[in-house]
């Protein structure tokens, strides 16, 4: 399963939610009385609540972990619970400015031409 194509995801910065208690992802928004599941377009005027999932933070400073394994736990639950909701993979986490602060979960993508 794709979304417009995009058969990985890369994660950037998850090194800067360091030190949360926990980390809030929208999963839905409120409209009216209606539940969406898609941030409308046409919200002009509109009163949007977003619907939270809260999962647990981590407070582990990720810059120097190179591996899957050395990730805490809960980041790896956050990464898992993305990758089911979004149905991709999350194949590449970057974990700091460094170039050679990138964990490849899933082995490093293939690009062609």
């Amino acid at each position: 399963i794709m979304i417009n194509g995009v058969t990985d995801l890369i994660m950037t910065k998850p090194d800067v939610l360091s030190g949360f208690d926990e980390i809030k992802v929208c999963t839905h928004y409120k409209i009216k009385n209606d539940v969406i599941d898609y941030l409308p377009f046409d919200i002009v005027n509109e009163n949007v609540i977003p619907v939270y999932k809260i999962m647990k933070g981590w407070k582990n400073i990720l810059t120097g972990m190179h591996s899957e394994k050395e990730l805490p736990e809960t980041i790896n639950e956050y990464i898992s619970y993305l990758e089911k909701e979004l149905k991709v993979p999350i194949s590449i986490v970057s974990v700091g400015p460094d170039r050679t602060q990138t964990i490849f979960r899933k082995g490093p993508l293939i690009l062609s031409d």
